[in-house]
């Protein structure tokens, strides 16, 4: 059986849309357990209805801890499938995904199934979908990038999730890459599904246009942070090549000069003055192209003007 997890908050105009995509499963033997978090809108009466509509199917469930690492702890633990499907409130799984994946789980014995997902999103006033990147050739490499899958794109074995103990719900961002990362460590086995089954509702989140500087760096921190102990876990196996390295500190210094983030003053105050060796070449190419915009819009204001 699979037990598929949603977390919501205030998502009664949408939630819907994510149970209808499990109720047109090809795979019948699942569970949905839906966790309310605190929600403020009709949420709850929305997840009470479906409940009653499907009361053999359907549980509902309360969080009071904010986050969804919360919520979805909260339906871990209520779970009584060997598989756990994460389905977040706004998107959709297409009708074959449990099937492919549960039929690849066991015959291959993974532990984890990772998936394509499609990205929806409003572009110029039309929606656009796009394939969202999946490094399929080296685990580490894709974990590195962040292209190891998207939570609801992939099929978790609950006895694996169980060992690890869920998510970590103090992080407050990179909870899903953490969660695979601890996956790695203990030995977890894992395939992937070429088939795109998923779908993603995007939304503009992109921590540049954060006001909240402190957020910002937050979620940067966590970023950062998870790259350093990757690398230290593959030194100690023995693991850390050329590639993977040089994947990690381009990861971080992309995430750094991205965000105008003064490296030097980030390491000495942020990361207690760690060593983060990035090539010249790198920091040379970043002075160019950085030089180029602001001479462009120079020209553009005094054209402007």
């Amino acid at each position: 059986m699979v037990s598929i997890i949603v977390p919501c908050y205030n998502c009664e105009h949408f939630v819907e849309r994510a149970v209808n995509s499990v109720l047109g499963q090809t795979y019948t033997d699942w569970e949905l357990i839906l966790v309310n978090n605190n929600s403020t809108d009709g949420t709850q009466l929305v997840l009470e209805k479906i409940a009653s509509t499907y009361p053999d199917k359907v549980q509902v469930y309360q969080e009071f801890k904010k986050g969804a690492p919360a919520a979805r702890n909260k339906g871990l633990r209520a779970a009584k499938g060997e598989w756990v499907q994460y389905l977040d409130a706004d998107d959709e799984l297409l009708p074959d995904k449990l099937k492919v994946q549960v039929e690849l789980g066991e015959t291959q014995q993974a532990d984890c199934v990772i998936g394509n997902a499609n990205l929806i999103e409003l572009k110029n006033g039309v929606l656009a979908q796009t394939r969202r990147p999946l490094n399929t050739e080296d685990v580490w490499s894709g974990l590195i990038t962040s292209h190891l899958g998207i939570t609801t794109a992939i099929l978790w074995r609950k006895s694996r999730l169980d060992h690890i103990q869920g998510w970590d719900e103090n992080l407050t961002s990179s909870q899903e890459y953490d969660m695979m990362f601890r996956l790695l460590k203990n030995g977890a086995k894992v395939i992937f599904d070429p088939a795109e089954n998923t779908l993603i509702h995007k939304t503009d989140s992109g921590i540049s246009k954060n006001p909240d500087k402190n957020k910002m760096l937050g979620i940067i921190d966590n970023r950062v942070k998870l790259r350093l102990q990757i690398e230290q876990h593959l030194k100690q196996i023995s693991q850390l090549t050329e590639a993977r390295k040089n994947l990690i500190y381009r990861y971080i210094f992309l995430e750094l000069t991205g965000n105008k983030i003064d490296i030097a003053e980030y390491r000495k105050t942020r990361l207690d003055g760690a060593s983060l060796d990035f090539p010249m070449q790198w920091k040379l190419d970043h002075f160019v192209k950085t030089s180029r915009k602001s001479i462009v819009r120079g020209i553009k204001s005094v054209i402007g003007s």
